[in-house]
C-alpha cells in the first residue's frame, strides 16, 4: 500500500530517512503495514498513522517518548509499528500523543499547559500512560480530536470532555488550564464530532438537524471566526479544521468553511469533493475527478509547487501527482500525505 509524504521533515517526521523538507510526494517505505490506513494524525515534528486494524505506526521527534518508543531513540527516522495495544482513535498536540480504544485513553510525550491530562502538574510521560478514570462508566468514546495544545474526546452519550490549554475558553468555563479531563457543560446539544483549531473547539450533533457550536476565542477573534460559524450546518459527512478555520463536506461534495484566509486557506468555491485533510494553514482534497489539490500556506512544500514569496499557492490550488488511486488523504503541521492502493 503505496504512501506519499511532502512537506516539514526538520525531525524525520515524513518518515523518508532524511531530514530534508519536500515540495513533491515522496514514496515512504513502510515495512509490515498491516492493513489500509484510517488515520494519520501529526504533531509539530511527529507523525502518526493507524491502520484499520488498530495498529500504530510513528516516526519523527522521540526525546520525551512521544512516539510511543523508548527514548533512548531520540529521533526516528522512518515508520516503526509501536508496541501499543490495538487503538480506535489518534490524535496529537504540538509535543505530545493521544492514542484511544473505546474504553480507554493513553498519552505520551510533553506539554506545559496540561496536554496530557494525566494530573495537576503532570508535563511529560515518556512512556504511554492510561488516563485515569476514563472515559465514565457506562460510556465509550465515539471520536477525539486535538490540536496545538488541547484535546477533546465525544463520548457515546453525546457529552464531550477536554484537557490541556483552556486559556481561550476552548474547554468551556472557567478558562484556564484544564489539567485532567473536565465535562465540557456550555454545549446545548448530543455531540457526534468535535474538530480543534489553535483557540477553538467546534461540535457538531446530529448531521440532520446541523446543531454546532463554537467555543473558545475568548480573548481575541482576529479571523472573524465566531461571527461567521453558522447557526446551523446540515447534511455534512465529515468535519476537520486548521489552527484558524473550520470545514464541512457536505454529502453533495460541496465544501463549506469559515475562519482565517490570510494564506488563501478557505477553499474554492467551485470544487466538488468526496475527501479532505486539514493541516495546521493548508487544506488537501480529493475531488471527485480523483486528483489530490492542495492549496493554503505551503511554507515548508506541503502545498506542492509552485509557491508564492509568502509560499502561497499560485492560483486557486496545486494538484500532488502520484501512482495508483487514492485511497486515503491526510495533513497535519506543514505536512501532507497521500495513501494509494
Amino acid at each position: 500500500m503505496p504512501v506519499y509524504a511532502l512537506g516539514s521533515n526538520g525531525s524525520c517526521q515524513l518518515g523518508l530517512g532524511h531530514e530534508d523538507d519536500l515540495s513533491a510526494p515522496a514514496l515512504v517505505e513502510i515495512e509490515k503495514l498491516d492493513a489500509s490506513v484510517k488515520s494519520i494524525k501529526a504533531g509539530g515534528n511527529h507523525t502518526l498513522i493507524l491502520t484499520e486494524s488498530g495498529t500504530v505506526y510513528v516516526t519523527g521527534e522521540n526525546s520525551d517518548g512521544r512516539c510511543a518508543t523508548s527514548t533512548e531513540v531520540a529521533s526516528i527516522s522512518t515508520f516503526i509499528p509501536s508496541a501499543l495495544p490495538r487503538m480506535n482513535f489518534i490524535a496529537a498536540t504540538w509535543d505530545a500523543s493521544i492514542f484511544a480504544s473505546t474504553h480507554a485513553v493513553y498519552v505520551c510525550g510533553s506539554g506545559a499547559k496540561g496536554e496530557l491530562g494525566l494530573g495537576q502538574n503532570v508535563v511529560k510521560a515518556d512512556s504511554p500512560q492510561s488516563v485515569a478514570d476514563f472515559p465514565p462508566i457506562g460510556t465509550y468514546i465515539v471520536d477525539m480530536a486535538a490540536c496545538m495544545g488541547h484535546v477533546v474526546v465525544v463520548l457515546s452519550d453525546g457529552q464531550v470532555y477536554g484537557w490541556g490549554n483552556g486559556l481561550h475558553g476552548q474547554l468551556g468555563n472557567p478558562l484556564g488550564t484544564v489539567w485532567q479531563p473536565r465535562r465540557l457543560d456550555d454545549i446545548h446539544f448530543p455531540v457526534s464530532r468535535a474538530v480543534c483549531g489553535k483557540d477553538f473547539t467546534c461540535v457538531f450533533g446530529d448531521p440532520v438537524r446541523g446543531q454546532l457550536q463554537l467555543l473558545g476565542l475568548a480573548k481575541r477573534d482576529r479571523f472573524n471566526i465566531k461571527p461567521n460559524t453558522p447557526h446551523t450546518l446540515q447534511n455534512w459527512t465529515d468535519v476537520q479544521a486548521t489552527w484558524g478555520s473550520v470545514y464541512a463536506l457536505l454529502s453533495d461534495h460541496r465544501l463549506v468553511a469559515w475562519g482565517r484566509n490570510d494564506h488563501g486557506q478557505l477553499p474554492p468555491a467551485e470544487l466538488k469533493v468526496t475527501a479532505m485533510a486539514a493541516g495546521s494553514e493548508h487544506m488537501l482534497v480529493l475531488a471527485t475527478s480523483g486528483k489530490v489539490l492542495a492549496w493554503g500556506w505551503g511554507e515548508h512544500g506541503n502545498c506542492g509547487s509552485p509557491t508564492d514569496e509568502q509560499r502561497d499557492v499560485k492560483g486557486r490550488w496545486n494538484e500532488l501527482d502520484v501512482r495508483g488511486s487514492v485511497q486515503h488523504i491526510g495533513a497535519g503541521c506543514a505536512t501532507s500525505w497521500i495513501i494509494t492502493r
